[in-house]
């Protein structure tokens, strides 16, 4: 019988990781062009933010449900169709000849963004030894980590030095290779076990991933209140210009990779613990960004912290979802990437609602910080309620 040649499994994961750059990159370089794309399509400011709110809320809707209908397709045609649909999108923005049509395509683009991250994490896991497989996933979304941290300070200096199109334009040639890549590399495999999606809804009844759920919505949408309108907020208090802004941005996906490198390494036994001293740190950055960032290195430091601060949280809150759903991790990850992005969508909605009511950039951070202590509020009732569960646990043990 003739052996199927396979590409090795580092390719493979490369190719994931320019696709998973390219998403990463697509969804967050909005926040660095905003000021080209106001200028160019002449609206305001707080109306460009509804590119993010629309991206993350088409996320939020589609990604279970596409991530649902594909669970038990071959996973090639489903990252190629996912891919393709990437690609077109991302091309409607490049042509865009109106603010909605703009807005329409990046809902298309969103809407392939958590099935793909979905599909790709389990098809890794699937290729490669149980041992491997954590070193494997964060290679695979290393392209993520990239794209905030390179790829979206990069963008903003191109879309501010010529104009924003250039920058989906990247992103198009960007998604083509990734597109050739799943088309030459990944080989035709059908899911080893189907999950039974039917059974995976009882994840739902355990307390901590619905407290997972509800920081990561209440919480998170904190640091987007802020972060959406980063770039137009450090113009106008540090008085930046493109170079700066770029600085700013890198200092912000730099402190984001610190803060998800220590964040990943904390033990799961101090998961909740972590997370209540995080939003503190979080709250207290948000809160003192408007009397720092009107120095230039105060703005750099503080946006560097506020990095940290943000995705310090992102890995707690995943592992703690993981770790909670033991027998329904496909729609548990599914509905977790759907809340992120819900909390994205929440926060430059009332971003938007604080900068039309205020006209000042000054409440955006203070709004940032009073969200988060929703979010720090539900995670100390989660801490409460993780430690009443262990004593139970320890006394019917006893029993």
């Amino acid at each position: 019988m003739k052996k199927t040649l396979h590409a090795p499994v580092k390719l493979i994961i490369a190719i994931f990781m320019i696709c998973t750059f390219s998403i990463g990159f697509t969804e967050y370089v909005v926040m660095g062009i905003l000021t080209s794309i106001s200028k160019d399509l002449s609206v305001p400011i707080s109306s460009t933010g509804l590119l993010v709110t629309a991206y993350a809320g088409s996320v939020c809707l589609t990604g279970p449900i596409v991530t649902i209908f594909s669970v038990k397709m071959p996973r090639k045609p489903v990252l190629l169709g996912l891919m393709s649909v990437f690609v077109l999108s991302n091309a409607l923005s490049f042509l865009a000849p109106n603010f909605t049509v703009l807005l329409i395509s990046r809902i298309l683009s969103a809407s392939i963004h958590g099935a793909f991250f979905a599909t790709t994490m389990v098809f890794v896991s699937e290729m490669v030894p149980p041992e491997k497989r954590a070193a494997a996933a964060a290679s695979m979304n290393g392209g993520l980590t990239i794209a905030l941290m390179l790829g979206v300070p990069f963008g903003s200096y191109l879309g501010d030095l010529f104009n924003w199109r250039i920058v989906f334009l990247m992103i198009v040639c960007l998604g083509l290779i990734g597109l050739a890549g799943i088309w030459l590399t990944v080989p035709h495999r059908k899911p080893k076990v189907v999950p039974k999606l039917i059974h995976e809804w009882d994840v739902f009844k355990n307390k901590q991933v619905l407290f997972s759920f509800a920081i990561t919505i209440f919480g998170y949408s904190g640091v987007f209140i802020a972060y959406t309108f980063i770039e137009p907020m450090l113009r106008h208090s540090a008085g930046f210009g493109s170079l700066g802004i770029t600085a700013a941005l890198f200092a912000y996906g730099f402190g984001g990779v610190v803060g998800n490198f220590y964040a990943g390494k904390v033990p799961f036994h101090l998961l909740t613990r972590s997370m209540i001293g995080v939003m503190i740190a979080l709250m207290a950055i948000l809160a003192a960004f408007p009397f720092v960032s009107g120095h230039p290195a105060g703005a750099i430091i503080v946006t560097f912290l506020f990095g940290a601060g943000a995705f310090g949280t992102v890995p707690l809150l995943q592992t703690k979802v993981v770790a909670a759903s033991e027998h329904g991790t496909t729609i548990a990850t599914s509905v977790s990437i759907a809340a992120f992005n819900l909390a994205n969508a929440l926060g430059a909605w009332i971003g938007g609602l604080i900068l039309n009511a205020s006209e000042s950039y000054t409440y955006l951070a203070t709004g940032g910080a009073l969200m988060t202590m929703c979010g720090l509020t539900l995670t100390m009732f989660a801490y409460v309620s993780e430690k009443r569960q262990v004593k139970e646990e320890m006394w019917r043990t006893d029993l």
